[in-house]
């Protein structure tokens, strides 16, 4: 994986503030690597959806169902504000795993480029219809998997290509994703 000399240049590096965001379709793997890059570089770690879930004591899905995609949407506009805002004042290097559909919101969008560096995991259709199987558990997903992903791929690609970084993961391990996590984090640029 990586060596201590890579690990350690992170601990070694001010008290700057530093914020990542990951943004990708569902089944991207963002909160996968988000965790597992936070916690080799000693970073904080925010799953949006999952802080939703907690703070609601609901699963997404419900939410959608009990309230619409537009009462979610903006419940995760003010979490994911919250969590930047909060990282900053508090000087803190974090790592922010996004919902699929959070940076479609224009607001949201902003904030994130101009306040953090936004990678975005790029995965193949093929993989995030693996990777969701029968999607029980995605409020979005409805029929035919492939082609339901394939919509909703086509409507955010557009907010997607916005990100500072892409990260096109076809062919690449686990470990080389992390890997190229990493050195964007580490290129500061």
């Amino acid at each position: 994986m990586l060596t201590n000399q890579q690990t350690d240049y992170f601990r070694k590096t001010s008290n700057k503030v530093e914020l990542i965001t990951l943004v990708g379709m569902m089944g991207a793997g963002k909160s996968k690597f988000g965790y597992t890059v936070a916690k080799i570089l000693n970073f904080r770690f925010y799953d949006s959806d999952n802080l939703i879930e907690k703070q609601l004591n609901t699963s997404i899905r419900e939410l959608f169902q009990s309230h619409g995609e537009s009462y979610f949407r903006k419940i995760e506009k003010e979490k994911i504000k919250t969590i930047v805002n909060s990282a900053i004042e508090s000087d803190e290097k974090a790592i922010i795993s996004l919902g699929g559909g959070a940076f479609d919101n224009q607001y949201t969008r902003d904030l994130l480029l101009k306040k953090t560096r936004v990678i975005w995991l790029n995965v193949p259709i093929e993989i995030l219809v693996k990777r969701v199987g029968e999607g029980t558990k995605r409020p979005l997903i409805r029929g035919n998997i492939k082609k339901s992903i394939s919509e909703i791929l086509n409507k955010r690609v557009k907010y997607y290509s916005l990100s500072h970084h892409h990260i096109n993961t076809y062919n690449l391990s686990q470990e080389l994703i992390t890997k190229r996590i990493i050195e964007i984090i580490a290129s500061k640029n």
